[in-house]
């Protein structure tokens, strides 16, 4: 009776409400602080559950034990690494060095052409006068490299990340076997299925995206280099890379790769604009629903609102891991959330 009284005492709900949000906040600030720690961590469990299957199937056919599988794909996946390291670096570093010593060059063109529009248009320099080409460009590229930089401090902590990675490969059968018994009995079977769906996520969205950089990289590359643009490798190479943030990431290229072509060769900007536009009809047409069948459909307006949280929190490469960690989110509110709002 005095429990049920409790229960129904506002004084009594109001302070459990009050300190449920002080150990929300509380909760969140200490994620805060310890948020790349947390991010390696997380890098380091996904390359792990990424990796566990490999080694389980050369087990079961080679009986290799798990240990030793792992320190293998280790050797193999740094040897692979180094060779695709300097063979994209041979052909990309001397477009690279010319485009970042003519950058100047380039700014002062842009600025040229955007006077030359402005006495076409006399109409545009009263909306657009105060419209500073050059301290744009150098604030765009000074926050690019700031996040460039934060996330060549977060990737310094891969090492880490690669003993997580092994760690978690080795042993993951104890792993998810310890953390399912953490659970009461009554939901240790959904609570498999949830971790097994994580799991799964994870692969999926690891394998389309490998193959989606791959191929429109390629493609881009080829696109270019056959229309005749400046640059061609390096806008190849970005696109590859920047294909991992949705919607941003290509409007970036295309827009680099645009004013670049401007400044320099203003006559291939058109095919060059085509090369990306017929590249991104190729992926959404051909390549996502046929060769991609278990590609991730999310929804996009949380999705960039997650990615806009996860850059202003980790910098660049919280941008890269923001669609892999919305991907597993989104799965645990369809198959956790939803069905008990259903239920009520």
């Amino acid at each position: 009776m005095n429990s049920a009284n409790d229960r129904s005492n506002p004084s009594q709900q109001a302070l459990q409400t009050a300190l449920t949000i002080v150990g929300v906040v509380g909760a969140c600030f200490l994620f805060y602080l310890a948020r790349y720690v947390i991010i390696v961590s997380l890098i380091g469990v996904g390359l792990g559950v990424l990796v566990s299957p490999l080694l389980t199937k050369m087990r079961e056919r080679f009986r290799i034990p798990r240990a030793l599988s792992a320190l293998l794909f280790l050797v193999v996946v740094v040897v692979s690494g180094t060779l695709v390291f300097f063979a994209v670096g041979y052909l990309v570093a001397d477009q690279l060095e010319m485009l970042t010593s003519k950058a100047p060059e380039i700014i002062k063109n842009l600025e040229a052409k955007w006077q030359a529009l402005y006495e076409k248009y006399p109409l545009l320099k009263e909306y657009l006068q105060d419209f500073d080409i050059a301290g744009t460009l150098k604030t765009g590229g000074q926050r690019l490299l700031k996040g460039v930089t934060s996330g060549f401090a977060l990737i310094s902590g891969l090492a880490f990340a690669v003993v997580i990675a092994l760690y978690t490969s080795v042993g993951a059968k104890e792993y998810i076997s310890s953390l399912i018994k953490a659970f009461p009995a009554s939901k240790r079977t959904e609570a498999q299925r949830i971790l097994i769906c994580t799991a799964e996520t994870l692969r999926k969205w690891f394998r389309a995206q490998m193959i989606d950089m791959v191929i429109i990289g390629s493609l881009t590359l080829l696109g270019l280099w056959a229309v005749g643009a400046n640059y061609w490798a390096v806008f190849g190479l970005l696109t590859a890379i920047f294909g991992l943030i949705p919607y941003f990431g290509m409007l970036i290229v295309v827009t680099l790769a645009s004013l670049v072509t401007l400044a320099s060769d203003p006559a291939t900007v058109p095919w060059v604009i085509g090369v990306f536009l017929v590249t991104q009809q190729i992926e959404g047409n051909l390549i996502l629903p046929l060769v991609m069948k278990e590609h991730l459909e999310l929804p996009e307006v949380p999705l960039l609102i997650f990615m806009l949280l996860m850059g202003t929190w980790f910098g660049l490469l919280g941008v890269f891991l923001s669609t892999p960690v919305f991907a597993v989110l989104s799965m645990l509110y369809r198959q956790l959330y939803q069905p008990i709002m259903a239920k009520r």
